[in-house]
């Protein structure tokens, strides 16, 4: 008999009404279950569990990144939450730390290939927020919904988000592993602002810095503490 998945801890709620939850999604968590995964544990049955109510995916977040991620109840407000993600008056954003030192404020616009080979408009912004040790830490906010979006506009600006394993640098990975305990790829959705599609509401959904990555940068030399800890 395969032995049964440690419990993990209660998943942080963001948001709870009628028509969806959003939550805190920890690193490392797979969102559900997919036929190329051997995982025991997803965040869609955990959550599920938690608040006792069927679940429908509203959008994707990587496994190893953290952070703001949305579930609705029902697939009507599946496609209304869906549609208030793509509106022009989303926002959604990222904290991220990366080698280098971009500009302060930039963008990319470069397209990116779907799984078939299909370039597709992509654009992300970025901000600077603090730059120490060789490295920067950025707030991006993506205006498209691409996979990977983010990474890739980094790795393609040569300034490759630590900690990832498929666009980033494996030598610079492995000395900020080994040197300073870097966990995990160092992506944290920080927030998602839409508008309610039943309410009209205006909601803020933040999440806190996820405290595996605050511990690791934290530990960095020259980093910037009060920055950090309010995050």
């Amino acid at each position: 008999m395969e032995p049964a998945a440690d419990p993990i801890p209660p998943i942080p709620l963001l948001h709870l009404d009628d028509d969806f939850v959003a939550a805190s999604k920890p690193g490392g968590l797979i969102v559900h279950r997919t036929r190329e995964s051997s995982d025991r544990v997803f965040l869609l049955q955990e959550l599920s569990a938690q608040v006792g109510r069927f679940l429908y995916p509203v959008h994707r977040l990587d496994r190893a990144a953290s952070g703001a991620i949305i579930f609705a109840f029902s697939s009507e407000a599946a496609r209304l939450l869906q549609a208030a993600l793509g509106a022009e008056d989303a926002r959604k954003e990222y904290l991220t730390l990366v080698r280098g030192s971009p500009p302060e404020r930039w963008e990319s616009a470069d397209p990116l290939k779907n799984e078939n080979g299909v370039p597709q408009a992509a654009r992300t912004s970025f901000e600077r927020l603090a730059e120490f040790f060789r490295l920067s830490l950025l707030r991006a906010r993506i205006w498209t919904g691409r996979r990977h979006q983010i990474r890739r506009h980094l790795a393609r600006a040569a300034h490759q988000i630590l900690g990832d394993s498929t666009y980033g640098k494996g030598r610079i990975n492995a000395f900020f592993r080994e040197t300073y305990g870097l966990p995990r790829l160092f992506l944290h959705a920080e927030s998602i602002e839409i508008t309610h599609p039943r309410t009209g509401a205006r909601l803020v959904l933040r999440a806190p810095l996820a405290e595996d990555l605050r511990a690791f940068v934290l530990r960095l030399p020259d980093c910037p503490r009060e920055l950090v800890e309010g995050l």
